[in-house]
């Protein structure tokens, strides 16, 4: 079953070449207040352009132009990424708009020598700019990109560094139904350690990507414990919920696909019923939007398929309607 780009039994197939990216439409950007609903203007187009305006001015930067033009007209990457492995392209931005620097050195790990895949987040955090406080910690963990709820792209790690954003692994075969026997009766197990280590010691594609191989971005956006649901049906087959959590919020979702719908009855049944089982807010359209144009260009960069691109809980055990609605395709 594929929806919105997780597939369970996606194949292999080599790269192939991508259509241009669209033409990029930054909008917004972060504030030491959580983010504001991506249908209010606002002022966030003079935001980016002052974020922007902030950024220190870029060796190359001449270079860089006729790079993205060059990509823009053959079908490659734009990122145009420098020696630190830091993308210089105006729709990437390295500072918010109050000039905090997004890259975050303490979640930062060793080399990655080879990137094979991506992985989808979102992040249980209100706005880009409590995220940035986590990855201020010591000992963080975190991802090398963050969408705000506006489209807003912030690069929060070097392309060139591992980050632990993705956790213990899950068997692939046992999701793609072609483990060989010995291997389904070891999965029967409840060993996520074990299964982990085992995934672990396969070949790319045989496995999914891992933290050593992968790139992780992170769409800001909430979890909530949900109480009741109400839900209605659209013409085109898409349907509409709207969720009550524990603490009164209502949660809108519009225009769910048959397959995500079912999953996301799922959720708020398992949310129900555990007592720290969560189900993610909507991924705003201003997020998917920059999610296809940056998947589309770190897949031309590293050469990566469309089948080596997953949503979180597909790879690990985590909250299952973790960027359940993320679009990058």
């Amino acid at each position: 079953m594929a929806t919105n780009g997780i597939s369970s039994t996606a194949s292999r197939s080599s790269f192939q070449s991508l259509p241009d990216a669209p033409q990029p439409h930054p909008t917004g950007a972060d504030s030491p207040q959580p983010a504001s609903s991506p249908s209010t203007p606002g002022n966030s187009q003079t935001l980016t352009r002052m974020a922007r305006d902030a950024r220190p001015p870029l060796a190359g930067q001449q270079q860089a132009a006729a790079a993205n033009a060059k990509g823009a007209a053959t079908g490659a990457s734009q990122l145009n990424i420098d020696d630190k492995g830091h993308v210089q392209h105006e729709r990437v931005l390295l500072k918010t708009a109050a000039g905090r620097e997004t890259i975050s050195p303490k979640i930062e790990r060793m080399e990655m020598p080879k990137v094979n895949g991506l992985i989808i987040h979102q992040t249980n955090s209100p706005s880009v700019s409590s995220t940035l406080n986590s990855y201020a910690l010591k000992g963080a963990n975190g991802a090398h990109f963050l969408i705000d709820k506006d489209g807003t792209i912030y690069q929060t790690a070097s392309l060139k560094r591992k980050t632990n954003h993705v956790g213990r692994l899950r068997s692939r075969c046992a999701q793609e139904e072609s483990c060989s026997p010995q291997e389904m009766k070891l999965n029967q197990k409840h060993d996520p350690e074990g299964e982990s280590l085992r995934e672990s010691k396969k070949p790319v594609g045989d496995r999914f990507p891992s933290n050593s191989d992968s790139i992780g971005i992170e769409l800001v956006g909430m979890a909530y414990k949900a109480k009741s649901h109400q839900e209605t049906s659209n013409l085109d087959g898409s349907f509409n919920f709207l969720i009550t959590t524990t603490d009164g919020k209502m949660l809108k979702y519009e225009n769910l696909s048959a397959d995500v719908a079912i999953r996301m009855r799922e959720e708020i049944k398992e949310s129900k019923n555990k007592d720290n089982y969560s189900v993610f807010e909507q991924v705003t359209l201003q997020q998917n939007e920059s999610l296809r144009w940056l998947t589309q260009q770190l897949r031309r960069e590293y050469s990566i398929p469309e089948s080596e691109v997953f949503a979180h809980p597909t790879v690990s055990r985590k909250t299952g309607s973790e960027a359940l609605t993320a679009q990058w395709r």
